[in-house]
């Protein structure tokens, strides 16, 4: 085997492996996020899409890991195919079923709302770390006949009217999850560059271990 071939072999191999971890860590932060927001209409079709996407990279690359051990030219095609394939889908789900941010925020503190109704301070977790009240505004404790809380209040110190937050928690969650939209397309762009690299590498792959075959058969 040429030293071109090798370099070749060991990079595929590399790279396939590197996707299965990829694709589990799709599959583990999809997995999450379906349970921790179950009842979220914003997370569940990107998340599903995600999670098939990721097993099928997964499991594609353990094929790909076998047929660059082999050296098998038709399974190694095969693979860069498959990949080819996801590649398209990863970046249809990019574009036309991103996961809607501000949408999940708002659900998450309707939830949490609906929770405080029933005192059972739901909504308190969310006041003190994101410095908000209520749903809206404060307003929201006095038109649902409630006390406004400590966690509404600077340092959970009530007695200075001053330090009560008067921008509701939908807008300060909101504000911080679009955050989390550089990363999530930092990462989708990350794992689909990958993808491409290992369909390149694995196309290179195969055209060599070709050309290596012919030259077998004419000597």
């Amino acid at each position: 085997m040429s030293c071109g071939t090798t370099t070749l072999k060991v990079s595929s191999f590399v790279l396939d492996f590197l996707c299965c971890v990829l694709a589990a860590l799709t599959i583990a932060a999809c997995s999450y996020a379906l349970i921790s927001f179950s009842h979220s209409i914003a997370i569940r079709v990107p998340c599903i899409l995600g999670l098939v996407l990721g097993s099928l990279l997964f499991c594609s690359t353990v094929f790909g890991c076998i047929a660059a051990l082999r050296e098998s030219i038709r399974m190694t095609w095969i693979f860069a195919a498959i990949v080819l394939a996801l590649v398209c889908g990863q970046i249809t789900v990019i574009f036309a079923q991103p996961i809607n941010f501000e949408l999940l925020a708002n659900e998450t503190v309707y939830d949490a709302w609906q929770g405080q109704l029933y005192h059972q301070s739901s909504m308190s977790y969310f006041e003190i770390k994101y410095h908000c009240c209520g749903q809206t505004g404060p307003t929201n404790y006095l038109d649902s006949g409630l006390r406004i809380p400590k966690s509404c209040y600077f340092n959970q110190n009530a007695t200075v009217d001053t330090d009560l937050y008067t921008i509701g928690c939908d807008q300060k969650l909101a504000t911080a999850f679009i955050k989390g939209t550089r990363w999530e397309r930092i990462s989708d762009w990350s794992l689909v560059g990958v993808e491409m690299l290992t369909v390149i590498v694995a196309g290179l792959l195969a055209i060599t271990l070709q050309n290596a075959e012919r030259r077998r058969l004419y000597h």
